[in-house]
């Protein structure tokens, strides 16, 4: 019995091990070939790393010959602005549809989940014409503005408020507090689980973003990094290990932030924070 046990065990272990490898083998030809010269990238047989011929002037030229920390600035100036807009947004939006519930929120809020179905590359020509008209494009603003009202995120706080203790905010409405000072005291201190998440959620989401760079930027000084990994890209072919490098260093801060907070992520998810 303690033999089959054992047996179970190690067969989910590779099983689990083969799995890993699959999602991170990208990842892996993705580091190896920033420390490669274009000529070896697509070489055969494949090579993980030429170890007497490690060519670390990818890098170099990307720190020292290119936009990158201007491109860097802009994404975390999009990324930061953005999330915190949605945050505030959506806990506003959640609390008045799930627990507040106005006259008639539930039939606002189900054409609100309507919109979900629109799909997103439809909304980019009127947000292009809007934006032209109003003079934000080629500016920052272009790409926050549209990140900061997310349904998706809006539905998850309603989630969570719908099954918001309320005794706590009635006990601050008897000790004379108002909404607005009942939900900054009371139901947003409680929402932290969930906003934790859905923080890590959109910088993630909005960090990749391509399309709406590629349509409302026109200036190279205003380029975020999913931009700048497409200057590589000339009229004579792509310049791979380029990209590369500079794809590993463009994962550093959402590295970093993954890792500082990935306890309080998981601890969010186990406990079902976002339950529907």
């Amino acid at each position: 019995m303690l033999l089959s046990h054992k047996v179970r065990y190690t067969v989910r272990s590779i099983i689990y091990l083969l799995i890993g490898l699959i999602f991170i083998t990208p990842l892996l030809w993705m580091f190896s070939t920033s420390f490669k010269y274009e000529s070896q990238v697509f070489e055969r047989p494949f090579v993980f790393f030429h170890w007497d011929q490690i060519n670390l002037d990818n890098y170099k030229h990307i720190l020292t010959e290119t936009a990158f920390p201007t491109w860097m600035w802009n994404s975390l100036f999009v990324v930061v602005i953005s999330v915190v807009f949605r945050l505030l947004l959506s806990t506003l939006a959640g609390y008045a549809f799930g627990y507040l519930k106005f006259r008639y929120s539930e039939i606002i809020f189900f054409f609100f989940l309507t919109t979900m179905f629109i799909p997103y590359q439809l909304t980019l020509l009127p947000q292009f014409i809007f934006f032209r008209f109003i003079g934000l494009l080629d500016t920052h603003w272009a790409l926050i503005i549209p990140n900061i009202v997310d349904i998706l995120s809006i539905f998850l706080m309603r989630q969570f408020f719908l099954t918001f203790p309320k005794e706590l905010v009635q006990a601050a409405y008897i000790e004379g507090s108002g909404i607005f000072r009942s939900f900054i005291k009371i139901a947003l201190p409680l929402a932290k689980t969930p906003l934790l998440t859905l923080g890590l959620l959109s910088f993630f989401m909005i960090w990749d973003q391509y399309y709406q760079p590629l349509i409302f930027l026109h200036s190279k000084e205003m380029y975020t990094i999913p931009m700048g990994l497409q200057s590589f890209q000339t009229q004579f072919g792509k310049q791979y290990a380029m990209q590369m490098a500079l794809a590993c260093l463009a994962i550093i801060p959402v590295l970093g932030v993954f890792l500082a907070l990935q306890k309080q992520f998981i601890a969010s998810i186990m406990s079902s924070g976002l339950k529907g």
